[in-house]
């Protein structure tokens, strides 16, 4: 388990709230009452967290083969990019979980 400050858990915890609210400002919508639909909202907020943590995980791979200019400090952007991306990936796990909690809502309404 990586220790993080206290300052670093707030902005991580207030990145993760950003990122659950933008598919939802973008849409121009309200939460739904329908569970089935809350359902599929988080299903695909954990697919976009995958991608994302995806992304950083290979920016990672990239800068541990020292790619890029060599005045970069690559170690640190390695360890940032595959934090980021292990923090995403649970917030993939959170939105399946809620989603499948939705869709249990949703079965027995």
């Amino acid at each position: 388990m990586i220790s993080l400050s206290r300052s670093t858990r707030r902005l991580l915890l207030a990145l993760f709230a950003t990122v659950m609210l933008v598919p939802v400002l973008q849409a121009g919508e309200t939460p739904s009452d329908d569970p089935a639909a809350q359902a599929e909202t988080y299903s695909k907020q954990a697919a976009d967290l995958r991608a994302s943590a995806d992304k950083h995980a290979k920016i990672a791979k990239m800068h541990r083969a020292g790619t890029g200019p060599s005045k970069m400090s690559h170690e640190s952007i390695a360890q940032h990019c595959e934090r980021l991306a292990q923090s995403l990936r649970a917030a993939a796990e959170e939105s399946d979980a809620i989603a499948a909690a939705y869709r249990s809502l949703a079965e027995k309404q």
